[in-house]
């Protein structure tokens, strides 16, 4: 005799509805200890916390970028103190004072401290991130404190696992590393300008040296 429709465990002990003469549907496929479930093909895994992460570095390359500007002009306030004729001895003190407001400028301050600051922010906004991925269903997300060694090892690593749970969402990705790639292309052009503008500055002063 045919037990009544309802909800059983089957062979494979998985609970289906018996419609009182066979099973309705296929049997779900068992998640094993190892694996994580997959969520909702598509499901949008692109948080604020985590566009917060890939942007907060933006912050500090304007910091960066004031205090290059400082420190080159600065170099070159160095390089005005030493004395043209090799008779004359170098100012020592005057050099010194030139060297400190060369490196020590207030942008220095700027730049330590904001730097701190978006370290402590992205560990924080990482810890956001993964907690609202895992009220989107995403089992077991990235760990947050990747971000203790670099924020761009979580935004990878957080890539992959959403990718592998079926989700979407690789633009922020694409965003910070194409940050990363315009930071270290324009850190090459200004290190190249500075670097011809400081030679040309030694030269013309070994040329005035030696008139």
């Amino acid at each position: 005799m045919s037990a009544p429709a309802g909800w059983y465990t089957d062979d494979q002990g998985a609970t289906r509805w018996w419609d009182g003469s066979r099973w309705d549907g296929e049997a779900p496929t068992p998640v094993t200890s190892g694996e994580s479930p997959s969520v909702p093909e598509g499901t949008s895994a692109n948080t604020v916390w985590v566009w917060l992460i890939v942007l907060l570095p933006v912050l500090s390359a304007i910091a960066a970028i004031g205090y290059l500007v400082q420190m080159q002009q600065g170099m070159f306030d160095m390089l005005a103190v030493v004395p043209l004729d090799g008779s004359s001895s170098l100012d020592v003190e005057r050099f010194i004072a030139a060297e400190i407001n060369a490196f020590l400028t207030p942008w220095y301050l700027v730049l330590t401290l904001s730097g701190w600051t978006i370290y402590g922010l992205s560990v924080w906004f990482a810890a956001l991130d993964a907690r609202e991925l895992a009220g989107r269903g995403f089992s077991r997300p990235f760990p947050w404190a990747w971000t203790f060694l670099s924020s761009l090892v979580y935004v990878i690593g957080r890539h992959v696992v959403v990718r592998r749970r079926g989700g979407r969402g690789s633009t922020p990705l694409i965003v910070m590393i194409a940050i990363q790639v315009v930071f270290l292309l324009a850190a090459s052009v200004w290190a190249s300008v500075f670097a011809a503008q400081l030679f040309e500055t030694v030269f013309s002063m070994v040329t005035m040296r030696r008139m």
